[in-house]
C-alpha cells in the first residue's frame, strides 16, 4: 500500500471507538453519553439503541462495562495498564505528598489525574447480580488478600469507601463485614449494587475480638458450639464459652435471645453494652 492510498473506514467500527472514548472519559448515564457523542457530529446520529449496541460490542471484546446507578462504568479493559502493587504504592505515596504539601488547586488536578489513570489501569468494578454473585465475592476476598480498600456502590445512590473484613452468612442471608470510619459495619448483600477495588492500601484490621460469656440452666445442655467457639469450663448447670471473631452485631443478636440464661463476662465494654441493650429492651415493655 502506498502513502497515497486511502484506507476505507468502517463507520460502525469508528462509532464503537467513539463510544468507548466517551466511556473512558467518565461515568455517565445513557443520556449523558448521547449528548457527548452527538456534540461531536454535524447532526445527531447517535441514539439509545445504537449506543447500547456499541457498548455491547465493547463487552464482546472483553471490556467490562457494568451499569450501576444508571451510569456506565469501564470496570476493566484487557489491554489496560498493568499497574502492579509496588507501582500502586508509589502512586499512593505521590498522592499523599501532593495532599499534604500542595494547594487545593493542585490537589484537584491530582484527583483528576489519578481518576484518569484508574480508567486505563487494571482496576475492577463488580456488579452484584444473582448469576454473578460469585464474582463479587471473589473480588471482595481478593481485596482482603491484597490489602486494598474498596468502594461499595449502594442501590440507594450512595457510595462507601471502606476496608473489607470478611463475608458472613446469617439466617440464609449474606452480609459484608467492612471497616468504615474506624467502625465495623455489617452490610446486607441486597443493599449493594456493586464494588470497586481501589488502588489504596486498606486500614489495619484489628485482631479478632475474643468474647467470653456464661450460660446457665437448661441452655447448657441444649447449646451447640459454633465453629469459632470453645468451652473454657462446663458442668451440668453452667458453662463458660470463648468466642473469637464473630461479628458483634450477630453475636449480640444471638445472645440476647438467651435472656437471663446468658451473661457476657469479657470484655467489659461488651458486658456494659449488653446491659444497655437489655435495659432498652425492658423499657420498651414498661419494666
Amino acid at each position: 500500500m502506498t502513502a497515497n492510498q486511502v484506507v476505507k473506514k468502517n463507520l460502525s467500527s469508528t462509532q464503537v471507538l467513539k463510544t468507548l472514548k466517551v466511556l473512558l472519559e467518565g461515568d455517565f448515564t445513557m443520556s449523558e453519553i448521547l449528548e457527548r457523542l452527538n456534540s461531536q457530529e454535524n447532526k445527531p446520529v447517535f441514539n439509545n439503541s445504537v449506543v447500547s449496541k456499541y457498548i455491547n460490542t465493547c463487552r464482546y471484546c472483553g471490556i467490562s462495562i457494568p451499569k450501576i446507578h444508571n451510569k456506565y462504568y469501564v470496570a476493566n479493559i484487557p489491554f489496560g495498564l498493568n499497574i502492579d502493587f509496588d507501582e500502586q504504592d508509589l502512586l499512593l505515596r505521590l498522592r499523599e505528598v501532593i495532599s499534604n504539601g500542595m494547594a487545593a488547586k493542585y490537589n484537584r488536578v491530582a484527583d483528576m489525574f489519578f481518576e484518569k489513570l484508574n480508567r486505563f489501569s487494571n482496576k475492577q468494578i463488580v456488579r452484584i447480580e444473582k448469576n454473578e454473585a460469585k464474582y463479587f465475592y471473589e473480588a471482595f476476598e481478593s481485596a482482603i488478600e491484597k490489602r486494598r480498600k474498596i468502594r461499595l456502590l449502594f442501590k440507594i445512590q450512595y457510595e462507601m469507601e471502606c476496608t473489607p473484613v470478611c463475608i458472613t452468612e446469617n439466617k440464609g442471608k449474606t452480609y459484608f463485614n467492612v471497616l468504615f470510619n474506624n467502625k465495623e459495619r455489617f452490610i446486607a448483600e441486597e443493599r449493594v449494587a456493586g464494588l470497586e477495588i481501589l488502588n489504596i492500601k486498606s486500614e489495619e484490621i484489628p485482631a479478632a475480638q475474643n468474647v467470653v460469656f456464661k450460660l446457665s440452666g437448661d441452655l447448657v445442655q441444649r447449646y451447640t458450639l459454633r465453629e469459632h467457639e470453645s468451652y473454657i469450663t462446663k458442668n451440668e448447670d453452667e458453662c463458660v464459652i470463648s468466642n473469637t471473631g464473630e461479628n458483634k452485631e450477630l453475636l449480640f443478636s444471638r445472645l440476647l435471645r438467651y435472656d437471663s440464661s446468658c451473661e457476657i463476662l469479657n470484655p467489659i465494654e461488651y458486658r456494659e453494652e449488653m446491659k444497655l441493650l437489655l435495659n432498652s429492651a425492658l423499657s420498651n415493655y414498661g419494666v
